[in-house]
Formats: structure tokens, C-alpha cells, sequence
């Protein structure tokens, strides 16, 4: 056995009501009351900002009750101040100062009377797939979402963090995390959660400061990207992290695409691991530009000028946002990353945009684009990014537009799948009467057993993807409910 466990369950709770009621970081339990605003779909429906439509989610596969939830960080040390919190175990014990270097599902699982087997089926394919080949994950916790965006490009914010820093660095129990995406212009499904200009996979072998120990000794790998918790200075249980990274892709606007949230375990199902999701930070833009600054400095150079004049011309009558995002290199603070914000805030105001169509965050040094340790990499981190976010009003008129043809509308039904039969996924069409308070389409095999429950966020005339990539090949039944009635069924054909 390579790791030692917190067994004692006393010790437990006492670390756990110092964590939930005395720490700034806090996390907060999904209410499984619909109606609560504390509710799943609440949680979910935080995550999504300007310029996205949330059309459902679905809770695929968790390793505990406590696996997911909300945080908040009074001091917004990770560059972020709320949003969701996803592990490969339970939330409740990260909220305080790191205390320990061997937090574990396992200690949780014992405590709560839920028992420590390792069972493979707790795993996660798609993330193995990211991993060398035979590597095997536990404990996963995946979520999905179907979201459309309302401009060309989506983008995405979260922090990686995990009990398996340092000591396991360059080791088998390289604890994984995945942003899988699929849709119209994207080939097969993309993982975008890598490290920064790269393609390689987020993970604890490729974000660390390394490891000298008896058990690995190794180089530091994007160690730019990492930060050490052993001091316990950001506020919460784990022993290490990346910084905020963004994860960005080229979409078609008015598209559905399916988003797939997954994190585990790798090699056992001890140490957890978990990955923090900014709230509200998935948006959708059509633009982007950089506005530099020098060093120390945040007045807006004279070049940049010109640029704002356009921009402020363009968008002082357009239906959607600007997002000004300030950020520094590892010299400088966030109080200068906001008033460098805030300079072009005032700016495009003077030239004719209203106030409230303008939105401010402030990160600091906290996610940089590029590596701190040069001079290139610092001159391109001290910005402030510019979005010009997609008009949700405009994907509304254009849905209220579409003809109903052939469809009941004094009733919600399911209306077709296609393709049928699939390989892969396949997309569920369906209507929903306004006026519906609950809407899921429960998806079952030929025995009765429940494979995947999807919530309807959308009404109207809707859609929703069913990803059956894991799962063997036969026929399913996707059955539609509204307000706790049944609504039609149709049945799915999975050529695997």
C-alpha cells in the first residue's frame, strides 16, 4: 500500500466544521431541492455567463454525494471569488488551511460509512485516453452540459489542484483533468484543458514545481503555471495547483455544443484531487484584442488609442458586452491590473458606451498567458483583455422565429434522434411547453436501468446530445418527463 489514511473520524469532523465556518474559502453542498437556490441547477446555471444559452446538464458520474458543490474565497486567491467545485472526493474537507498532505476519498468514505474498495467502474474512459497507455482512473466526477454559444468563440476559467503534489510528481498517480468538447466544426471530441499554447493534457506530471523524494525525483515541468500550497497560504486542502488557466475554442455561433466536464483519480483511488470552475466564466465573444502596458504602469499608451476609438464606435449601440479583463506579471499587483481596467472602462465610456454595457474583473498575476521567468513572457501578461460578448437576445428571436411545423404545441413530446442508429452520440429533439416547471429525458437500457438522467433547462422547440461513447452497443430509451409525467419515449440504436 503506498499511502497512509486519516481514519479517525473525530479528527475528521473537527477539521471539517473548522473548514466550513472559519476559513475565506468556504464550499457549500448542491441542495438536491430544485427549488432551493442552493440547487444543482442553480450551481450549474452560475457557471455560465454573458453570450452562452444553457440548454442542459447531466450529472454523470461522481465519487461520492459530497463530490461536487459551490465555493466561495472571500479573498479571491486563485483569481477567482466564487463558482463549482469538482473532486474525486468529498468538498467538505477543503475548506481550510492545508493540513495535510494525504487528504483522501478514502478517509472521507470511512468516516461516512461508504467503504474504501477501489472499483474500476468509478473510472473515467475518455480521461484514460489522455493518460499512457493502461493507465487506469478512479473516482471520477464528470458533468455535462449542452450549451450554445451566441458568438465564434467560447472560453472557460478553472484552477487544477491535488493532494498528489509533490510527492507523487513524475509517478503513476498522475491525477488527470478533461474539458472534453464536440460539435459543428470541431473534429471527433477535443480536449481543451491543456497547458497553455500546447496540447498536453492537464495532469500532475504536467504542471508542477517536480519532486526529490524516495519515491520520484524529477524536474520541474511548466512550473510557470504551478502553485505550491505546503504553506497553506491559499486558503484551502490541497498541496498544490495550477494558476487560472482559460481554456478557448473557435465555435459556430447559434450551435449546440456538448461540453464534458471530468476529473480522477490516476492509478488508485487514494489522494484526492479536484478542479475549481470560475463562476460565470463561460462566455461567448466575437472579438478579442490585448491592450500592453509597460511595467508599473497604467495609463493607456498612445498607440492603443485608436483601437479603443473603433471598438467604441462599433459596439456603443451593439446589444452585448464588453469584457475587461486586467492582468499583471508576477511583479506587479491586482489593484494595478484593476485600475488599468478601469482606465480603459473610463475611456470607451468618454467615447459614447454606456457604463452597464461594460464589465470589469481583475486577476492580477493570477493567470498569465505566457512564462513569467523572461522578459517576452512578462510584456505580454501585463494587459488587459478585451471580449466583445455575444447578444442572447439575438439566439431568443431567432428561436421565437422558427416555424413549428408538425409539432403538437399544446403538449411536450420527444420528437426524433438523429443519426439513428449512432456511433458516438447522437442529438435528442424535443419540445416543452413554456410553461413546464421540471423537464428530463431519463435514458434507460432494454432492462430498465437507468443510464443517464438529462435536465431540460430550455423551452420551446429544444435539443440535447446523448454521449454513449462509453457504453456498449444495443438499443436504449430516452423517455421525456415534465412536472413528474410521463411525455413519450423513443428509442436510441448504438452501433458502437
Amino acid at each position: 500500500m503506498r499511502k497512509l489514511y486519516l481514519t479517525t473520524a473525530t479528527s475528521l469532523f473537527s477539521l471539517c466544521l473548522n473548514a466550513q465556518y472559519a476559513a475565506d474559502f468556504k464550499v457549500f453542498k448542491a441542495d438536491p431541492n430544485p427549488s432551493s437556490h442552493m440547487s444543482v441547477q442553480k450551481l450549474l446555471q452560475s457557471m455560465v455567463g454573458d453570450g452562452v444559452v444553457l440548454k442542459s446538464y447531466s450529472i454523470t458520474k461522481t465519487s461520492s454525494d459530497e463530490a461536487y458543490g459551490f465555493f466561495e474565497d472571500k479573498k479571491a486567491r486563485l483569481g477567482m471569488s466564487k463558482g463549482l467545485v469538482m473532486t474525486t472526493g468529498g468538498i467538505v474537507g477543503l475548506s481550510s488551511k492545508n493540513m495535510s498532505g494525504s487528504t483522501s476519498n478514502n478517509t472521507h468514505a470511512n468516516a461516512e460509512g461508504r467503504g474504501t474498495k477501489p472499483d474500476q467502474a468509478t473510472g473515467c474512459a475518455d480521461l484514460e485516453k489522455l493518460l499512457e497507455k493502461g493507465k487506469k482512473t478512479f473516482d471520477a466526477c464528470v458533468i455535462e452540459l449542452d450549451v450554445v454559444p451566441t458568438s465564434d468563440s467560447l472560453s472557460f476559467n478553472y484552477v487544477f489542484g491535488s493532494e498528489e503534489y509533490d510527492e507523487y510528481v513524475g509517478s503513476e498517480y498522475n491525477d488527470v483533468f478533461g474539458f472534453f468538447i464536440s460539435g459543428e466544426g470541431i473534429k471527433d471530441v477535443q480536449n481543451l484543458a491543456v497547458v497553455p499554447n500546447t496540447k498536453t493534457p492537464v495532469s500532475v506530471n504536467n504542471i508542477n514545481n517536480g519532486a526529490v523524494n524516495s519515491y520520484a525525483r524529477t524536474k520541474a515541468n511548466n512550473s510557470a503555471f504551478y502553485v505550491s500550497n505546503l504553506d497553506g497560504s491559499m486558503g484551502l486542502e490541497y498541496d498544490g495547483m495550477t494558476k487560472l488557466m482559460e481554456i478557448r475554442q473557435a465555435v459556430v455561433p447559434y450551435k449546440t455544443y456538448h461540453i464534458k466536464l471530468a476529473i480522477a483519480d490516476v492509478g488508485d483511488n487514494a489522494y484526492d484531487s479536484g478542479v475549481l470552475l470560475e463562476g460565470r466564466s463561460i462566455v461567448s465573444y466575437e472579438k478579442r484584442y490585448n491592450v500592453l502596458f509597460d511595467k508599473d504602469e497604467k495609463a493607456i499608451d498612445e498607440t492603443y488609442k485608436n483601437l479603443l476609438d473603433a471598438l467604441a464606435k462599433q459596439y456603443k449601440s451593439y446589444g452585448g458586452k464588453i469584457l475587461l479583463t486586467g492582468h499583471t506579471d508576477n511583479e506587479s499587483s491586482e489593484e494595478l491590473s484593476c485600475d488599468r481596467a478601469n482606465n480603459i472602462s473610463a475611456y470607451l465610456q468618454g467615447k459614447g458606451v454606456a457604463a452597464e454595457k461594460i464589465t470589469i474583473n481583475c486577476k492580477g498575476e493570477t493567470m498569465p498567458a505566457y512564462d513569467n521567468t523572461n522578459e517576452k513572457g512578462k510584456i505580454l501578461n501585463r494587459r488587459v483583455e478585451l471580449k466583445i460578448i455575444g447578444d442572447q437576445a439575438t439566439y431568443f428571436e431567432k428561436k421565437s422565429a422558427e416555424p413549428l411545423t408538425g409539432i403538437d404545441v399544446v403538449k411536450s413530446s420527444l420528437l426524433q434522434n438523429y443519426p439513428n442508429p449512432f456511433i458516438g452520440s447522437t442529438t435528442i429533439d424535443a419540445y416543452i411547453l413554456e410553461t413546464a416547471k421540471e423537464a428530463h429525458i431519463t435514458i434507460t437500457d432494454l432492462t430498465g436501468k437507468t443510464i443517464k438522467t438529462i435536465y431540460m433547462m430550455e423551452r420551446g422547440k429544444t435539443s440535447v446530445v446523448f454521449d454513449a461513447g462509453n457504453l456498449s452497443e444495443g438499443v436504449y430509451v430516452a423517455s421525456l418527463f415534465t412536472d413528474g409525467s410521463a411525455a413519450g419515449s423513443i428509442k436510441l440504436i448504438n452501433n458502437k
